[in-house]
């Protein structure tokens, strides 16, 4: 099936596909009485705060620098593989891919292959996918999909603070219609939310100092627990949450005050942007880490973003998602499948070029790979 008709064949499929818990157990569904399809919900747990060695991560902003700052070179590889226990047809798989952004440039992208077809699809401006698709797989064989793309990580201080932006906002239609909605776990429509934004606005006049007013309530309200994630209702209700709960608590709290946000996914991570407009009218997203690093209007640390915005239409649903899962399907004898992933930062050949290096595990987990002194700050 070459790229055109499985594009084509998505569009026309009833597969149902349900995510299972955050390390990457599932349920399968049968339809037409042979295919398979799995959809592997990717987990964001860390919620320790971080120590900055200001050198590798920035205690304070710089006082003396603006925009987008000290790059590092990455390396990244991505790997989709099928390893096969007898005969099956139709293999299928997708894996989330990062994109370019401004504190993110792709140097490089090559993709190699064994025994499929692969290629990136875009989703929209804040998400991709590495997709594969191979007619058959036998017993003992193997079939591989590998991204490999180079990067320059930035870290970001632009400046910003309260008098940079306006008290009345315009936001466009598009903005509004993306990031001022409901989105899967990020429900707007209940009464303890709007009652929480209306007592914690009525002491903040700006947008600026409404969105650091839902910034401190985070931080101060939401107990750091790690496990898989609710809800932003069952966060308010129980004050428990890793590091994704407490940054859809500040979009939901932002999205009920006007303000657009969005969720930021890195490796094992989550944190929050807003968005406002300035005095000439251009639109800036603002980061915002409630969990871990305490950064409000900056990020003071080299981060792989895999992801922004959390209502994303895949082609394997018909329903947006909120983070970007990994996902396969087959017809036939259940090969082994696994999403495997490896960031490495780059640098002399005579000495480490840093911490930062990453594992995804086959349990779909990233890890810090210990190689450097300063992985020790790094979040786990």
């Amino acid at each position: 099936m070459n790229r055109r008709e499985y594009l084509q064949w998505l569009g026309a499929s009833t597969t149902l596909a349900v995510g299972g818990n955050a390390f990457g157990a599932h349920r399968l569904f049968r339809t037409n009485g042979t295919a398979t399809s799995v959809t592997l919900s990717t987990p964001a747990f860390s919620v320790i705060p971080v120590i900055g060695d200001g050198k590798w991560i920035w205690r304070d902003p710089p006082s003396n620098a603006r925009g987008y700052l000290e790059p590092r070179e990455f390396e990244l590889r991505v790997r989709i593989t099928f390893v096969g226990s007898g005969d099956a047809t139709a293999l299928r798989a997708a894996t989330v891919a990062p994109t370019a952004f401004p504190e993110q440039e792709i140097v490089s992208t090559e993709i190699t292959t064994q025994g499929c077809e692969a290629w990136l699809v875009q989703l929209d401006e804040s998400a991709a996918q590495l997709m594969l698709s191979a007619p058959r797989i036998a017993a003992g064989q193997s079939v591989i999909a590998e991204l490999h793309q180079k990067f320059k990580l930035f870290k970001s201080c632009q400046g910003f603070e309260e008098a940079t932006f306006p008290h009345e906002q315009k936001i466009s239609r598009e903005i509004a219609n993306t990031y001022l909605r409901s989105s899967p776990g990020i429900d707007l429509n209940h009464r303890p939310l709007k009652d929480l934004v209306k007592d914690l606005t009525s002491r903040a006049s700006s947008p600026w100092a409404k969105a650091q007013a839902f910034y401190q309530w985070a931080w101060e309200n939401i107990e750091a627990r790690l496990g898989d994630y609710t809800s932003v209702e069952a966060a308010l209700k129980n004050r428990v949450g890793d590091c994704e709960e407490r940054a859809t608590v500040f979009i939901a709290l932002c999205r009920t005050a006007r303000i657009p946000a969005r969720l930021v996914w890195v490796p094992n991570h989550a944190w929050a942007e807003f968005y406002l407009l300035d005095e000439e009218g251009q639109g800036h997203w603002i980061p915002v880490h409630t969990a871990a690093y305490s950064w409000f209007g900056w990020t003071g640390a080299h981060e792989l973003v895999l992801q922004k915005g959390d209502r994303i239409t895949v082609p394997q649903s018909s329903r947006p998602t909120r983070l970007v899962a990994d996902w396969y399907q087959f017809s036939g004898a259940a090969p082994k499948v696994t999403f495997t992933a490896h960031l490495e930062p780059l640098g002399k050949t005579q000495e480490l070029a840093g911490p930062g290096t990453r594992t995804k595990t086959a349990q779909g987990k990233w890890e810090v790979v210990t190689r450097h002194e300063a992985d020790r700050l790094m979040r786990n």
